[in-house]
Protein backbone atom coordinates (compact mmCIF):
# COMPACT_ATOMS: atom_id res chain seq x y z
CA UNK A 1 0.00 0.00 0.00
CA UNK A 2 2.87 2.35 0.82
CA UNK A 3 4.35 1.71 -2.61
CA UNK A 4 0.97 2.49 -4.20
CA UNK A 5 0.71 5.88 -2.52
CA UNK A 6 4.35 6.55 -3.32
CA UNK A 7 3.75 5.88 -7.00
CA UNK A 8 0.51 7.86 -6.93
CA UNK A 9 2.33 10.77 -5.31
CA UNK A 10 4.96 10.76 -8.03
CA UNK A 11 2.25 10.73 -10.72
CA UNK A 12 0.43 13.67 -9.09
CA UNK A 13 3.68 15.60 -8.73
CA UNK A 14 4.50 14.86 -12.35
CA UNK A 15 1.14 16.15 -13.49
CA UNK A 16 1.50 19.26 -11.36
CA UNK A 17 4.97 19.84 -12.77
CA UNK A 18 3.66 19.57 -16.34
CA UNK A 19 0.82 21.98 -15.54
CA UNK A 20 3.27 24.42 -13.95
CA UNK A 21 5.67 24.24 -16.90
CA UNK A 22 2.83 24.68 -19.40
CA UNK A 23 1.50 27.67 -17.45
CA UNK A 24 4.94 29.26 -17.37
CA UNK A 25 5.36 28.59 -21.08
CA UNK A 26 1.96 30.05 -21.98
CA UNK A 27 2.40 33.21 -19.93
CA UNK A 28 5.94 33.57 -21.18
CA UNK A 29 4.86 33.30 -24.81
CA UNK A 30 1.94 35.66 -24.29
CA UNK A 31 4.27 38.24 -22.74
CA UNK A 32 6.84 37.77 -25.52
CA UNK A 33 4.28 38.12 -28.30
CA UNK A 34 2.63 41.09 -26.63
CA UNK A 35 5.95 42.90 -26.42
CA UNK A 36 6.88 41.88 -29.96
CA UNK A 37 3.72 43.13 -31.66
CA UNK A 38 2.58 45.94 -29.37
CA UNK A 39 3.26 49.38 -30.93
CA UNK A 40 5.57 51.51 -28.81
CA UNK A 41 3.03 54.31 -28.58
CA UNK A 42 0.03 52.02 -28.00
CA UNK A 43 -2.56 53.37 -25.60
CA UNK A 44 -5.91 51.57 -25.28
CA UNK A 45 -7.65 54.90 -24.72
CA UNK A 46 -6.64 55.92 -28.24
CA UNK A 47 -8.82 53.11 -29.62
CA UNK A 48 -12.41 53.74 -28.46
CA UNK A 49 -15.24 51.37 -29.34
CA UNK A 50 -16.56 51.85 -32.91
CA UNK A 51 -19.92 52.87 -31.44
CA UNK A 52 -18.36 55.88 -29.69
CA UNK A 53 -19.63 58.69 -31.93
CA UNK A 54 -17.25 61.36 -30.67
CA UNK A 55 -14.28 59.70 -32.38
CA UNK A 56 -15.65 60.48 -35.85
CA UNK A 57 -14.62 63.89 -37.17
CA UNK A 58 -17.83 65.88 -37.40
CA UNK A 59 -16.13 69.23 -38.00
CA UNK A 60 -15.20 68.95 -41.68
CA UNK A 61 -14.57 72.16 -43.61
CA UNK A 62 -17.26 72.65 -46.22
CA UNK A 63 -19.28 69.64 -45.06
CA UNK A 64 -22.32 69.53 -42.79
CA UNK A 65 -22.28 66.37 -40.66
CA UNK A 66 -25.44 65.18 -38.93
CA UNK A 67 -25.94 62.10 -36.78
CA UNK A 68 -29.09 60.35 -37.98
CA UNK A 69 -31.14 57.71 -36.21
CA UNK A 70 -34.38 55.89 -36.98
CA UNK A 71 -35.98 52.55 -36.21
CA UNK A 72 -32.86 50.62 -37.25
CA UNK A 73 -31.10 53.37 -39.18
CA UNK A 74 -28.06 54.81 -37.40
CA UNK A 75 -25.06 56.72 -38.67
CA UNK A 76 -24.01 60.01 -40.23
CA UNK A 77 -25.27 62.13 -43.10
CA UNK A 78 -22.44 64.11 -44.69
CA UNK A 79 -23.64 66.98 -46.92
CA UNK A 80 -21.05 69.01 -48.85
CA UNK A 81 -21.85 72.71 -49.10
CA UNK A 82 -20.73 72.45 -52.72
CA UNK A 83 -22.05 69.12 -53.92
CA UNK A 84 -20.14 68.21 -57.07
CA UNK A 85 -21.59 64.79 -57.82
CA UNK A 86 -25.21 63.76 -58.10
CA UNK A 87 -26.74 60.94 -56.08
CA UNK A 88 -25.50 59.49 -52.81
CA UNK A 89 -22.77 57.12 -51.64
CA UNK A 90 -23.42 54.82 -48.66
CA UNK A 91 -20.50 53.41 -46.66
CA UNK A 92 -20.37 50.44 -44.29
CA UNK A 93 -17.45 49.22 -42.21
CA UNK A 94 -16.37 45.66 -41.45
CA UNK A 95 -16.69 43.34 -38.48
CA UNK A 96 -15.10 45.97 -36.25
CA UNK A 97 -18.50 47.68 -36.25
CA UNK A 98 -17.68 51.07 -37.75
CA UNK A 99 -19.78 52.94 -40.33
CA UNK A 100 -16.89 53.09 -42.80
CA UNK A 101 -16.20 56.70 -41.86
CA UNK A 102 -12.60 56.36 -43.10
CA UNK A 103 -14.11 56.18 -46.61
CA UNK A 104 -17.01 58.58 -46.06
CA UNK A 105 -14.96 61.58 -44.90
CA UNK A 106 -12.63 61.86 -47.94
CA UNK A 107 -15.58 61.30 -50.29
CA UNK A 108 -17.53 64.12 -48.65
CA UNK A 109 -14.51 66.40 -48.99
CA UNK A 110 -14.53 65.63 -52.72
CA UNK A 111 -18.13 66.80 -53.03
CA UNK A 112 -20.07 63.53 -52.65
CA UNK A 113 -23.13 63.37 -50.44
CA UNK A 114 -22.56 60.40 -48.16
CA UNK A 115 -24.45 58.26 -45.67
CA UNK A 116 -21.99 56.56 -43.33
CA UNK A 117 -24.01 53.85 -41.59
CA UNK A 118 -23.69 51.33 -38.80
CA UNK A 119 -25.40 48.01 -39.38
CA UNK A 120 -24.94 46.49 -35.93
CA UNK A 121 -23.73 47.48 -32.48
CA UNK A 122 -25.77 50.63 -31.85
CA UNK A 123 -28.58 50.81 -29.28
CA UNK A 124 -31.35 50.42 -31.90
CA UNK A 125 -29.59 47.60 -33.76
CA UNK A 126 -28.43 44.01 -33.35
CA UNK A 127 -25.82 44.15 -30.61
CA UNK A 128 -23.50 41.76 -32.46
CA UNK A 129 -22.95 40.83 -36.09
CA UNK A 130 -25.57 38.10 -35.88
CA UNK A 131 -28.86 37.93 -37.83
CA UNK A 132 -28.64 41.51 -39.04
CA UNK A 133 -31.87 42.18 -40.99
CA UNK A 134 -31.07 43.11 -44.58
CA UNK A 135 -34.53 44.67 -44.70
CA UNK A 136 -33.18 47.66 -42.76
CA UNK A 137 -32.20 49.00 -46.17
CA UNK A 138 -35.88 49.81 -46.79
CA UNK A 139 -35.54 52.48 -44.13
CA UNK A 140 -32.32 53.72 -45.73
CA UNK A 141 -34.07 54.13 -49.09
CA UNK A 142 -36.96 55.98 -47.43
CA UNK A 143 -34.49 58.32 -45.75
CA UNK A 144 -32.78 58.98 -49.08
CA UNK A 145 -36.11 59.73 -50.76
CA UNK A 146 -36.94 62.28 -48.08
CA UNK A 147 -33.51 63.86 -47.55
CA UNK A 148 -31.46 63.62 -50.76
CA UNK A 149 -32.80 65.77 -53.60
CA UNK A 150 -30.97 64.15 -56.53
CA UNK A 151 -31.28 60.55 -55.35
CA UNK A 152 -31.43 58.64 -58.63
CA UNK A 153 -27.84 57.29 -58.34
CA UNK A 154 -26.94 55.12 -55.33
CA UNK A 155 -23.56 53.53 -54.64
CA UNK A 156 -22.84 51.31 -51.64
CA UNK A 157 -19.30 50.72 -50.38
CA UNK A 158 -18.35 47.97 -47.95
CA UNK A 159 -15.21 46.33 -46.58
CA UNK A 160 -14.84 42.71 -45.42
CA UNK A 161 -18.11 41.76 -43.66
CA UNK A 162 -19.44 45.09 -44.91
CA UNK A 163 -18.68 43.87 -48.42
CA UNK A 164 -20.67 40.71 -47.65
CA UNK A 165 -23.53 42.97 -46.59
CA UNK A 166 -23.34 45.16 -49.70
CA UNK A 167 -23.26 42.23 -52.11
CA UNK A 168 -26.32 40.75 -50.41
CA UNK A 169 -28.15 44.08 -50.57
CA UNK A 170 -27.42 44.46 -54.27
CA UNK A 171 -29.11 41.13 -55.04
CA UNK A 172 -32.31 42.29 -53.34
CA UNK A 173 -32.50 46.02 -54.04
CA UNK A 174 -32.48 47.07 -57.71
CA UNK A 175 -32.37 50.67 -56.47
CA UNK A 176 -28.64 50.13 -55.84
CA UNK A 177 -26.81 51.18 -59.00
CA UNK A 178 -23.20 50.56 -58.03
CA UNK A 179 -21.35 48.43 -55.48
CA UNK A 180 -17.73 48.77 -54.29
CA UNK A 181 -16.32 45.79 -52.41
CA UNK A 182 -13.06 45.70 -50.48
CA UNK A 183 -11.78 42.25 -49.37
CA UNK A 184 -15.10 40.57 -50.19
CA UNK A 185 -16.53 37.11 -49.78
CA UNK A 186 -18.58 35.31 -52.40
CA UNK A 187 -20.35 33.30 -49.69
CA UNK A 188 -22.33 34.06 -46.56
CA UNK A 189 -20.50 33.00 -43.41
CA UNK A 190 -21.65 32.53 -39.84
CA UNK A 191 -22.41 35.49 -37.62
CA UNK A 192 -19.76 36.76 -35.21
CA UNK A 193 -20.74 36.51 -31.57
CA UNK A 194 -18.31 36.83 -28.67
CA UNK A 195 -21.01 36.23 -26.06
CA UNK A 196 -22.66 33.05 -27.31
CA UNK A 197 -20.05 30.89 -29.04
CA UNK A 198 -22.09 27.71 -28.99
CA UNK A 199 -25.18 29.17 -30.70
CA UNK A 200 -23.95 29.51 -34.29
CA UNK A 201 -26.30 31.64 -36.39
CA UNK A 202 -26.32 33.40 -39.74
CA UNK A 203 -24.89 36.87 -40.17
CA UNK A 204 -28.02 38.01 -41.99
CA UNK A 205 -31.78 37.61 -42.20
CA UNK A 206 -34.19 38.49 -45.00
CA UNK A 207 -37.88 39.01 -44.28
CA UNK A 208 -37.39 37.35 -40.90
CA UNK A 209 -35.61 34.25 -42.17
CA UNK A 210 -31.87 33.59 -41.66
CA UNK A 211 -29.78 33.29 -44.80
CA UNK A 212 -27.92 30.00 -45.44
CA UNK A 213 -24.30 30.25 -44.31
CA UNK A 214 -21.02 28.40 -44.03
CA UNK A 215 -20.06 27.57 -40.46
CA UNK A 216 -16.36 28.41 -40.16
CA UNK A 217 -16.22 26.53 -36.83
CA UNK A 218 -16.35 23.26 -38.76
CA UNK A 219 -12.75 23.59 -39.98
CA UNK A 220 -11.45 21.34 -37.19
CA UNK A 221 -8.23 19.30 -37.37
CA UNK A 222 -4.89 21.08 -37.25
CA UNK A 223 -6.56 24.23 -38.55
CA UNK A 224 -8.64 24.40 -35.39
CA UNK A 225 -5.66 23.50 -33.19
CA UNK A 226 -3.50 26.25 -34.71
CA UNK A 227 -6.30 28.79 -34.31
CA UNK A 228 -6.71 27.82 -30.66
CA UNK A 229 -2.95 28.14 -30.10
CA UNK A 230 -3.00 31.58 -31.72
CA UNK A 231 -5.47 32.71 -29.06
CA UNK A 232 -3.77 30.93 -26.15
CA UNK A 233 -0.25 32.12 -26.97
CA UNK A 234 -1.39 35.56 -28.21
CA UNK A 235 0.07 35.01 -31.64
CA UNK A 236 -1.39 36.99 -34.58
CA UNK A 237 -4.63 35.11 -35.24
CA UNK A 238 -4.92 33.73 -38.78
CA UNK A 239 -8.57 33.22 -39.65
CA UNK A 240 -8.06 32.45 -43.35
CA UNK A 241 -7.23 28.72 -42.99
CA UNK A 242 -10.45 28.22 -41.04
CA UNK A 243 -12.58 29.99 -43.65
CA UNK A 244 -10.89 28.09 -46.47
CA UNK A 245 -11.21 24.68 -44.84
CA UNK A 246 -14.82 25.27 -43.81
CA UNK A 247 -15.72 26.30 -47.37
CA UNK A 248 -14.03 23.20 -48.78
CA UNK A 249 -15.87 20.90 -46.37
CA UNK A 250 -19.27 22.63 -46.57
CA UNK A 251 -22.04 20.57 -48.14
CA UNK A 252 -24.15 23.73 -48.54
CA UNK A 253 -21.55 25.86 -50.32
CA UNK A 254 -23.77 26.65 -53.30
CA UNK A 255 -26.75 27.35 -51.05
CA UNK A 256 -24.62 29.77 -49.01
CA UNK A 257 -23.21 31.49 -52.10
CA UNK A 258 -24.39 35.08 -52.54
CA UNK A 259 -26.31 35.00 -55.83
CA UNK A 260 -24.45 37.83 -57.48
CA UNK A 261 -26.04 37.01 -60.85
CA UNK A 262 -29.26 38.45 -59.40
CA UNK A 263 -27.62 41.84 -58.90
CA UNK A 264 -28.22 44.53 -61.52
CA UNK A 265 -25.53 46.85 -60.14
CA UNK A 266 -22.10 47.73 -61.45
CA UNK A 267 -19.49 45.95 -59.34
CA UNK A 268 -16.02 47.27 -58.49
CA UNK A 269 -13.96 44.82 -56.42
CA UNK A 270 -10.60 45.18 -54.66
CA UNK A 271 -8.72 42.34 -52.95
CA UNK A 272 -5.24 41.44 -51.75
CA UNK A 273 -3.74 38.07 -52.67
CA UNK A 274 -1.89 38.00 -49.31
CA UNK A 275 -5.11 38.42 -47.32
CA UNK A 276 -4.72 36.47 -44.07
CA UNK A 277 -8.23 37.17 -42.78
CA UNK A 278 -10.07 35.22 -45.46
CA UNK A 279 -9.71 34.26 -49.14
CA UNK A 280 -10.91 37.58 -50.58
CA UNK A 281 -9.01 37.29 -53.87
CA UNK A 282 -10.59 33.86 -54.46
CA UNK A 283 -14.01 35.33 -53.72
CA UNK A 284 -13.37 38.28 -56.04
CA UNK A 285 -12.69 35.91 -58.92
CA UNK A 286 -15.64 33.68 -58.00
CA UNK A 287 -17.94 36.72 -58.11
CA UNK A 288 -16.58 37.77 -61.50
CA UNK A 289 -16.94 34.22 -62.85
CA UNK A 290 -20.61 34.08 -61.89
CA UNK A 291 -21.38 37.55 -63.26
CA UNK A 292 -18.64 38.88 -65.54
CA UNK A 293 -20.85 41.57 -67.07
CA UNK A 294 -20.45 44.99 -65.42
CA UNK A 295 -17.90 43.53 -62.96
CA UNK A 296 -14.40 44.98 -62.54
CA UNK A 297 -11.85 43.21 -60.33
CA UNK A 298 -8.50 44.53 -59.06
CA UNK A 299 -6.32 42.05 -57.16
CA UNK A 300 -3.08 43.33 -55.63
CA UNK A 301 -0.64 40.43 -55.46
CA UNK A 302 1.34 41.56 -52.40
CA UNK A 303 -1.41 43.30 -50.40
CA UNK A 304 -3.31 41.94 -47.43
CA UNK A 305 -6.81 42.32 -46.00
CA UNK A 306 -6.38 46.03 -45.29
CA UNK A 307 -4.75 48.38 -47.75
CA UNK A 308 -2.83 50.11 -44.98
CA UNK A 309 -0.56 49.28 -42.07
CA UNK A 310 1.52 46.20 -41.30
CA UNK A 311 0.65 42.53 -41.80
CA UNK A 312 -0.88 42.39 -38.32
CA UNK A 313 -3.16 44.60 -36.25
CA UNK A 314 -2.59 44.89 -32.51
CA UNK A 315 -5.88 45.24 -30.62
CA UNK A 316 -4.89 44.80 -27.00
CA UNK A 317 -6.33 41.44 -26.00
CA UNK A 318 -6.00 40.03 -29.50
CA UNK A 319 -3.61 40.42 -32.42
CA UNK A 320 -5.10 39.90 -35.88
CA UNK A 321 -3.10 38.69 -38.88
CA UNK A 322 -4.08 40.84 -41.87
CA UNK A 323 -1.40 40.07 -44.46
CA UNK A 324 0.75 42.07 -46.81
CA UNK A 325 3.36 44.55 -45.61
CA UNK A 326 3.40 48.32 -45.11
CA UNK A 327 4.91 49.09 -48.53
CA UNK A 328 2.59 46.93 -50.64
CA UNK A 329 -0.49 47.69 -48.56
CA UNK A 330 0.11 51.41 -48.98
CA UNK A 331 0.62 50.98 -52.73
CA UNK A 332 -2.64 49.03 -52.98
CA UNK A 333 -4.39 51.76 -51.01
CA UNK A 334 -3.16 54.50 -53.34
CA UNK A 335 -3.96 52.57 -56.53
CA UNK A 336 -7.39 51.45 -55.33
CA UNK A 337 -8.26 55.01 -54.29
CA UNK A 338 -7.34 56.27 -57.75
CA UNK A 339 -9.57 53.66 -59.39
CA UNK A 340 -12.35 54.30 -56.88
CA UNK A 341 -12.48 58.06 -57.45
CA UNK A 342 -12.34 57.65 -61.23
CA UNK A 343 -15.18 55.16 -61.17
CA UNK A 344 -17.32 57.18 -58.76
CA UNK A 345 -16.85 60.28 -60.90
CA UNK A 346 -18.09 58.28 -63.87
CA UNK A 347 -21.07 56.82 -62.02
CA UNK A 348 -22.08 60.09 -60.34
CA UNK A 349 -21.26 62.48 -63.16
Amino acid sequence: MKNFFKVLGKIVLGILAVILLWTIFVYGMRYYNDQKYKPQDYNAEDYPAPTELSQYNQEIDGVEVEHIEGEYLNGFHLKPENKKHKGVVITFGGSEGSPGYYTAEPLAKEGYEVLSLFYFGMDNQQKELVEVPLDFFDEVLNYIDENVSDNEDITVVGASKGAELCLNLSTRYPEIDNVVLYAPTAWNYMGLSFKDYSNVRSSWTWQGEPLPFINSNTAGGMTGVNLMLDFILKRPVQYRPGYETAAEKADNKEEARIKVEESQANLLIFAGAKDMMWQSEVSAQAIADKRPDKTEVHVFDQAGHLFLGDWYQYMGEIILAMGGDPKHNEEAGMKSNQVLFEKLAEWHS
